[in-house]
C-alpha cells in the first residue's frame, strides 16, 4: 500500500510511561518505531539563491514530518538542471526516493518545477508540479509540494503551511497574541497595546479570539473589532469555535463555568453547573463533544460532555494536575493530548477517551505544556522550557524546536 512505502516492517520496541491502576507511573513497552523512508533532495537547478531556499524548505519539511529520513542529496546528481535520475546510483547511496527540481526568476516572478521519483519505479516521476508566481511564494509552493508527497505516500495530505497560535509576554505587564507557520517562519502579531492578552483561539477565517484584561475584568475580543465580543461581569475567556457557535468560560455567576454562545456573543446556554471550576473547553472533530478541565473531584482533570452539556464524564484518573486538552482530528479512536503534572514539572500525555488509556510522550526534558494536535493527526506541538515551541510525532519522538522564546496556550489551525 501507499502507507507501507513510508514505513517498513522492521521495528523496535518503544518504551513509554503510562500510569498504573493504583497511581504510580510505570514503564510500559508498547508500539513499534518505524524505519523511516529514505529520501534525498539534491541541489535544485536554475537560480542558485532561490534554488537553495526551496531546497532548504523541502528538507526541513521532510524532517519535521517524522515520516522521512533525509539522506545525502549529492550522490549521482549530475547536472542540477537535468530533472531525471539514475536509480542505481541513488539506491546504492541508500535513497529510496529523490526530489529534484529547477527554479527560474524573471524579475520578481518565479517558475518552479518539482518532481518526486521512487527508485523502484525507475527514471519516471511519480509526482510532478509546476508553480508560477512571485518569488515570495517559494516557501508556500514548496510546502504545497511536500503536502502532495505526503498524500502520495500515506493517502493523507500534509499540513505544511498551517499555523500555530499562541500568547507570549511583550513587556513587564503585557502579553500579546501571535501566530507562526508550523515550521517556525512567518510570525504575525495579532494584538498590540492592549495590556495582557491571553488564551487565544482561531476565530472565523482571518480572525482570532482572545481575552484582554481591564483591571479585574477580562473581556473577550475578536481581532477584527475594537469592541468586546463578550463582556459579562468577571472573566470572559477560553473560547473554542465550532461552526457558528462557540464554547466559552464565564464567571458571571461567581465561578468559572462553560457556556454556549453564538459567534456574535449571544449566550445560548450554560453547559456546566458546579461550585468548582470548569475551564478550557475544546470541541471534538465534528462538534459532537466538548472536552474540558474541572476540579470537581478535587484536582484538575480532563472531562468530556455532549455539545449540549449532557453526559459529563471524567477521562483522566491519574496525575495531580491535568490541563489544556486538545483533540486528535484523525485518530482511529477519540484521543486527547494534554499537559499533566508529574512531580514539579508538566509533561505531555495522550488519553483515549473510551478506554482511559494514558501514554506519556515527554519526560526528563524540562517542563512541557500546552500541547496542540496537528490537523492531520501526525504531530503534536507544545511549549517546552528547553526554550520554545517544539513539534514531535505521536510517539514522542523526533522532537524539533521550530520557534524560540516563551509561548503559552498553543492552538493549531484545523
Amino acid at each position: 500500500t501507499a502507507s507501507a512505502r513510508a514505513a517498513s516492517s522492521r521495528t523496535l520496541p518503544l518504551p513509554q510511561l503510562t500510569e498504573g491502576p493504583t497511581g504510580p507511573l510505570e514503564l510500559e513497552i508498547y508500539g513499534p518505531t518505524r524505519e523511516l523512508y529514505r529520501i534525498s533532495v539534491p541541489p535544485l537547478g536554475g537560480h542558485a539563491t532561490a534554488a537553495q531556499e526551496a531546497r532548504d524548505v523541502a528538507k526541513n519539511d521532510l524532517r519535521l514530518s517524522s515520516l522521512f529520513r533525509v539522506v545525502d542529496g549529492t550522490v549521482g546528481i549530475g547536472d542540477p538542471d537535468d530533472l531525471g535520475v539514475e536509480p542505481t546510483l541513488w539506491m546504492d547511496a541508500g535513497s529510496q526516493g529523490v526530489i529534484k527540481g529547477t527554479i527560474s526568476l524573471d524579475g520578481g516572478n518565479m517558475t518552479m518545477t518539482l518532481r518526486l521519483f521512487e527508485m523502484v519505479r525507475g527514471n519516471h516521476a511519480v509526482l510532478e508540479r509546476t508553480y508560477e508566481g512571485s518569488r515570495s511564494e517559494i516557501r508556500a509552493d514548496v510546502h504545497d509540494f511536500i503536502n502532495e508527497v505526503l498524500l502520495y505516500f500515506t493517502g493523507v495530505r500534509g499540513i505544511f503551511g498551517s499555523r500555530i497560535l499562541f500568547a507570549r509576554p511583550t513587556g513587564r505587564d503585557n502579553k500579546d497574541i501571535f501566530s507562526v507557520g508550523m515550521d517556525g517562519h512567518g510570525m504575525k502579531q495579532w494584538t498590540r497595546d492592549q495590556g495582557k492578552c491571553i488564551i487565544p483561539a482561531w476565530g472565523p477565517p482571518g480572525t482570532v479570539l482572545y481575552t484582554a484584561f481591564e483591571g479585574d475584568w477580562a473581556k473577550l475580543y475578536r481581532s477584527d473589532s475594537t469592541e468586546p465580543l463578550l463582556q459579562e461581569p468577571g472573566l470572559n475567556m477560553g473560547a473554542s469555535i465550532q461552526g457558528d457557535k462557540m464554547a466559552v468560560v464565564l464567571t458571571r455567576d461567581g465561578n468559572a463555568e462553560i457556556y454556549l454562545a453564538t459567534l456574535e456573543g449571544e449566550l445560548l446556554a450554560r453547559l456546566t453547573f458546579n461550585e468548582t471550576i470548569d475551564v478550557s473547553p475544546t470541541w471534538a472533530p465534528g462538534g459532537g463533544r466538548i472536552a474540558f478541565v474541572s476540579d470537581r473531584d478535587g484536582t484538575p482533570q480532563v472531562y468530556v460532555m455532549g455539545a449540549d452539556g449532557s453526559g459529563q464524564s471524567r477521562v483522566t484518573f491519574r496525575g495531580s494536575y491535568n490541563q489544556t486538552p486538545s483533540w486528535c482530528g484523525r485518530c482511529d479512536t477519540q484521543t486527547l493530548t494534554f499537559a499533566g503534572r508529574d512531580g514539579g514539572t508538566f509533561d505531555v500525555f495522550t488519553v483515549e477517551v473510551g478506554t482511559g488509556t494514558m501514554r506519556r510522550l515527554t519526560q526528563f526534558q524540562g517542563s512541557n505544556a500546552d500541547p496542540t494536535w496537528s490537523p492531520d493527526g501526525r504531530l503534536i506541538g507544545f511549549y517546552s522550557s528547553r526554550g520554545g515551541i517544539y513539534l514531535m510525532n505521536t510517539e514522542g519522538l523526533n522532537q524539533n524546536r521550530v520557534l524560540g522564546g516563551f509561548a503559552e496556550t498553543l492552538r493549531w489551525t484545523r
